[in-house]
């Protein structure tokens, strides 16, 4: 019996200067992890991007993975973030239809937050794992070598003949098997090196362009790799359904956050090094006030002779004691420090962002930065609830401001936030003062399957009163983000030719974007999918 663990990015979007392109190309950071778990219980498994296999082959078919291949019995389809429900779903019906005996299982954030709804009204989904999975998925395909009864796999929603099943939530993992994991196990993955040079990073593929000019148009310097530096979230932001409150009773069962071992960090980072990896990419800070771990981490990695950039999202504002120590260990031009104000409203901030940080606080830590030489990106977001039109002058003055003091900022970039599953605000939309038509599984995998709900340019949600103007009753979500986009372009364009670089003034993006856009109009749409 062998598994295919499947990652399906949301295959058809749109964006003027860029056309057509695959979004969601890199894998969830445990997808790796939970393969690797499978091949130490002795249970065969290849992990396959089905975005690198189109990328590979533009005439690829889902159907050639598992025809004629009796001895693939199950396959994963992980939904993770809700921009992979249509896709995910159409696949796993597409290989429904082509091996209707193959056990089809899904996991991840999304599906774990929907798990009853998928099972109940999605019968190509066999099986939910909900939370953490290395275990359960573990449990669940040695059920189904063994041919034993479901009810005991932990963590799983699965179909019993008519009735829908949700089995005992009662594996989380811990600090010490979180550390045992193996995150960096490129040799289960079909066209590794394909995923590590081309795809997993930039964010995005544009369909009209090869592999390589993808890479030299959107990429850094050098290919990112994830890094896991734990689990769970300490925090409450609004937007996030990573938050602590949805993850920790609707998710998986995680309070707080729990840290990897050093050594299994470093041992990561060596693999990914050895996989053709040149910068580090860390997005979590649980501790931002003591910061201890990562700086005894930035020791160990000195100690160890580990030569790497880093690219370090800070949740609140990094110590100094933690920028000298960054500097030290990642001097590269690639390592950089990333800050998200969010907005220019203090108050605003406050209320949304956990933790958040005054903006003098902000341009203090900037102005040291600045003497340190450590290079920044900043992020922004717009179209939050309690904002309005007038507020958001705030935001455009305190980003003229930042452009005009500091040099150590590389880039600062402005984009939208769209409705996440189990968010605080999809959670209470009232309570937040928005209006949104994402609440349920359904939502969100027929708005991903519209062609005209593009990432990027849709929110999934409106605030009545964000304009002067009241919205177009008759297409209010429609008439929001195409405003939004409008006020997008016009103040807060970012676009540059250079991908390490952001456009100091919006005009020049504009620019650079009227010309890009003509280019990619010469080019046929390109909606093309491998299934």
């Amino acid at each position: 019996m062998k598994t295919l663990l499947l990652h399906v990015p949301k295959f058809n979007n749109f964006y003027k200067p860029i056309g057509d392109f695959i979004w969601l190309n890199y894998m969830p950071m445990g997808l790796l992890a939970i393969g690797d778990f499978l091949d130490r219980n002795s249970l065969p498994v290849e992990i396959i991007h089905l975005g690198v296999e189109w990328v590979e082959n533009r005439d690829f078919d889902v159907s050639e993975l598992i025809s004629d291949q009796p001895d693939i019995k199950a396959v994963g389809i992980p939904i993770h973030w809700h921009h992979q429900a249509y896709d995910a779903i159409e696949v796993a019906k597409r290989i429904k239809e082509i091996r209707s005996d193959i056990f089809i299982f899904s996991g991840g954030d999304t599906a774990s937050f929907f798990h009853e709804e998928i099972i109940n009204d999605f019968h190509m989904i066999d099986a939910v794992i909900r939370g953490h999975g290395e275990k359960p998925v573990c449990g669940l395909l040695q059920a189904l070598k063994n041919n034993r009864p479901l009810d005991k796999v932990s963590n799983l929603t699965w179909r019993d003949k008519t009735i829908t099943r949700a089995n005992r939530m009662d594996y989380v993992g811990d600090a010490e098997t979180i550390s045992e994991l193996n995150y960096s196990n490129f040799s289960l993955v079909r066209h590794a090196d394909c995923y590590v040079k081309y795809v997993g990073q930039p964010f995005f593929f544009a369909k009209g362009f090869t592999k390589e000019r993808n890479a030299k148009m959107f990429s850094l310097s050098a290919p990112l790799f994830p890094i896991a530096i734990g689990r769970g979230c300490p925090f409450n932001c609004t937007w996030c359904g990573g938050s602590q409150i949805p993850q920790r009773h609707l998710i998986n069962g995680l309070k707080g956050f729990i840290y990897r071992s050093h050594e299994s960090i470093i041992k990561t980072v060596q693999d990914s090094i050895q996989a053709g990896y040149g910068i580090m990419h860390s997005c979590m800070d649980p501790e931002p006030n003591t910061q201890e771990y990562f700086i005894e981490l930035w020791d160990r990695i000195r100690r160890e002779n580990i030569k790497t950039d880093w690219m370090f999202e800070a949740n609140a504002l990094p110590s100094d004691t933690f920028l000298i120590q960054f500097k030290k260990t990642f001097p590269g031009k690639d390592s950089i420090i990333t800050l998200s104000p969010e907005c220019g409203n203090e108050d605003l901030r406050l209320k949304h962002k956990d933790p958040g940080f005054s903006t003098k606080a902000l341009f203090e830590k900037l102005g040291t930065m600045d003497r340190m030489n450590i290079t920044t990106e900043i992020f922004f977001t717009y179209g939050l609830p309690g904002e309005n039109i007038k507020l958001l002058e705030e935001t455009i003055a305190l980003q003229r401001e930042i452009v005009k003091r500091f040099n150590c900022v590389r880039a600062i970039r402005t984009l939208s936030v769209e409705m996440e599953p189990g968010a605080p605000w999809h959670l209470e939309p009232e309570r937040f003062g928005i209006v949104t038509n994402r609440r349920s599984f359904n939502d969100f995998y027929s708005s991903h399957g519209n062609p005209e709900n593009n990432t990027f340019s849709s929110f999934g949600y409106y605030i009545p009163d964000y304009f002067e103007d009241p919205l177009d009753t008759q297409n209010p979500y429609q008439d929001f983000a195409k405003r939004m986009q409008a006020i997008k372009c016009r103040k807060f364009c970012f676009i540059h030719p250079n991908p390490e670089k952001s456009g100091k003034h919006p005009w020049q993006g504009r620019l650079f974007c009227q010309v890009a856009s003509k280019l990619i109009s010469l080019k046929p749409r390109n909606l093309s999918k491998p299934y």
